[in-house]
């Protein structure tokens, strides 16, 4: 039995034994809650709650669904919602979509879409890494930005001039020295953190064509240059997408052409068993929706071939537009 407080002891026995009553019946209530808590699972989720507030708050640090500093509280809420309205449904509309084009050469596919207006997403084959090849060029281009704006300082007119031949004219050698102006690996690597790509593997030493990333990290890429809510502020988004509209490598190989005069970056990168990877990232305009979509292809025998299969993805997209 519980002891009555000590300042009970100038009561008479009858006011003593109801203090002593309502002490013992309080306490038994507080260890009811607990216990039911306990069993019920409320105490982990209240707990589960809080810890993830605070997570919300810090991670609003970066990333876009992953971007980042100003974005992420946004960004955490737009991920949130883009991972809510992604049914398995969306995704089986957009793999039928896919077979029903392509057959059995679907298989060598990883897609991604979201649609900017529903903020509904598909994916297909998402956990396939892949090579990223030639379209590691936006990566770069988007580290340089991001760096740059954190330094507070503009891109140089030479800088600049780089970006430009390196994205519309699918230059290696420009690449190669932009590569080494963000640092290489490490310089990529730091800038995919604060954008939320956190699948992307950089290429070692000045190997910057054999990055390793996913169809969903390179969505997360476009969805920083082509959405509101990104680390990458307006003008340098601005910038990046208009280089890549004008990509005469996209132009050359028609994916701009399938995909509604939208912006492209593709390019082949020989594998080591001499077959090809064809990969694009394109913003298609179509009947008031805005759909972001990134192929990566690979194990094709010839260019031709893989271009072709890109461009039959992009326009099977096009007219399959992702919606909840």
């Amino acid at each position: 039995m519980s002891r009555a407080p000590t300042h009970a002891g100038s009561l008479r026995l009858t006011e003593r034994f109801a203090f002593v009553m309502v002490f013992t019946v309080m306490a038994a209530f507080v260890v009811g809650l607990t216990v039911l808590a306990d069993k019920s699972g409320v105490r982990s989720e209240l707990e589960g709650s809080v810890s993830d507030g605070s997570r919300a708050m810090t991670a609003g640090d970066g990333s876009v669904t992953s971007a980042g500093s100003g974005k992420h509280a946004a960004a955490g809420a737009k991920a949130g919602t883009r991972s809510a309205q992604q049914p398995t449904a969306l995704n089986a509309r957009l793999t039928a979509a896919l077979r029903a084009a392509l057959g059995n050469k679907a298989s060598r596919l990883s897609v991604g879409v979201a649609d900017t207006v529903t903020g509904a997403e598909a994916l297909y084959q998402p956990g396939k890494r892949s090579y990223a090849g030639g379209i590691t060029r936006a990566d770069i281009l988007a580290a340089l930005l991001y760096q740059h704006q954190q330094a507070r300082m503009p891109i140089g007119r030479k800088d600049a001039a780089m970006a430009a031949k390196m994205i519309d004219n699918g230059d290696r050698a420009v690449a190669a020295k932009l590569w080494q102006a963000i640092g290489r690996g490490a310089g990529l690597r730091a800038a995919n953190q604060a954008l939320g790509l956190r699948h992307t593997v950089p290429g070692v030493a000045d190997k910057w064509a054999l990055t390793r990333t996913t169809v969903a990290d390179q969505l997360r890429l476009l969805t920083d240059l082509a959405g509101a809510h990104s680390r990458l502020r307006s003008p340098g988004r601005a910038y990046e997408l208009g280089l890549m509209g004008r990509s005469a490598v996209a132009r050359r190989w028609g994916v701009a052409a399938a995909a509604s005069t939208s912006y492209a970056v593709t390019d082949p990168r020989q594998a080591h068993s001499r077959r090809f990877l064809i990969n694009s990232l394109t913003v298609i305009h179509h009947a008031g929706h805005v759909l972001l979509v990134v192929v990566l292809s690979r194990n094709w025998r010839t260019q031709a071939a893989g271009f072709a299969a890109v461009r039959a993805a992009v326009a099977a997209i096009r007219a399959m537009p992702v919606s909840p």
